[in-house]
């Protein structure tokens, strides 16, 4: 079931297999803490968050949906809006802790360049962090789903529950804020960097 592709895994799932069921936990667990995490700092929260979307994809497994193109944004999607019920029920003040994605695994081949450029992705990641933190807490998550995860204008205003348009003007007005943020010279780079990849 390891390299099963989503879909496969999604129709073995639905047929009540629990080895597909899982392979969706293990595949994607650590990917929806990661998203969690920029919705709220309470660690434990976002893992009882996390059981209760899987308990409930378990439970009503026979009648899912066979139609899901992508079981990601299917789960962001249950994530999301889980965790915000349980910040309703618990009252909860806290919201969006913004973290940008892990560091990819550096590309050089000596030990030395390695390190050098591990360090340079942790400092890179902590300057990240500091300016989308600063931002506020929707231009934040929809800045991330769009630049670090990789998700569409149009499955963002699914997951947000906001249109296209709202989507657009969050990552604009985000983008500007950075802009305008001329006290760290990363913030120049950051701009460069998520504009090149538009």
């Amino acid at each position: 079931m390891v390299n099963a592709s989503d879909q496969q895994l999604w129709h073995y799932l639905r047929q009540g297999d629990e080895s597909a069921f899982t392979a969706i936990f293990e595949r994607y667990h650590r990917t929806l803490y990661n998203y969690g995490s920029k919705l709220t700092a309470d660690s434990s929260l976002i893992e009882d968050a996390i059981q209760e979307v899987f308990i409930d994809i378990w439970r009503m497994h026979a009648t899912l949906s066979a139609d899901i193109n992508s079981i990601k944004f299917y789960l962001y999607r249950s994530l999301r809006r889980r965790i915000h019920r349980m910040q309703e029920k618990y009252h909860s003040d806290e919201r969006i802790d913004e973290v940008a994605d892990e560091a990819t695994t550096p590309i050089s081949a000596t030990e030395e360049s390695i390190q050098i450029e591990q360090e340079s992705r942790v400092l890179l990641h902590k300057r990240i962090q500091e300016l989308i933190t600063n931002l506020p807490k929707r231009q934040a998550e929809a800045l991330t789903l769009y630049y670090f995860d990789d998700f569409s204008i149009h499955d963002i205003a699914q997951i947000m529950d906001v249109n296209e348009k709202s989507v657009r003007n969050f990552i604009h007005r985000a983008l500007t804020s950075l802009r305008q943020n001329r006290n760290w010279l990363i913030g120049s780079l950051l701009i460069l960097w998520l504009l090149m990849s538009l």
